[in-house]
């Protein structure tokens, strides 16, 4: 399988660089495979989890909240508005902020504060996920 050039960039840096053979990201408007070759595409990343297998044939995890992938001919491009690797999630604060959420959920009556909350709910459960390499 050829291989590709992956960058994963978030406000603040470029935290993930190398090549890969194969990336699952979760677009938008459902699940995105990609190789090598793939056509040009823009489209905006749901929160989720982003698998990508190295060429040298491990895998990296990374939970993200949003954000925007970009398909070149030349490289893939993951616009992350946060991303963190697995190995670099605090497990025991990710149930804390889903014990959290889950919570203020069950006493909160305003509409829009809830849909906020389940957003955090959601998020932390993607952490979870991804740091106890559940996919």
């Amino acid at each position: 399988m050829s291989n590709f050039p992956l960058e994963v960039v978030t406000p603040d840096r470029i935290m993930f660089a190398d090549q890969a053979s194969f990336v699952v990201a979760p677009g938008s408007e459902g699940v995105l495979g990609i190789t090598a070759g793939h056509a040009p595409l823009l489209t905006a990343l749901a929160p989720g989890v982003i698998k990508v297998n190295l060429a040298g044939g491990t895998q990296e995890l990374f939970a993200t909240s949003g954000g925007f992938l970009q398909i070149t001919r030349e490289k893939v491009t993951i616009l992350a508005d946060t991303a963190e690797l697995s190995g670099d999630i605090d497990l025991e604060r990710a149930r804390r902020s889903l014990q959290s959420a889950e919570q203020q959920i069950a006493t909160t009556i305003d509409p829009y504060t809830i849909a906020e909350l389940k957003a955090k709910a959601t998020r932390a459960q993607n952490r979870i996920r991804v740091a106890e390499k559940r996919i």
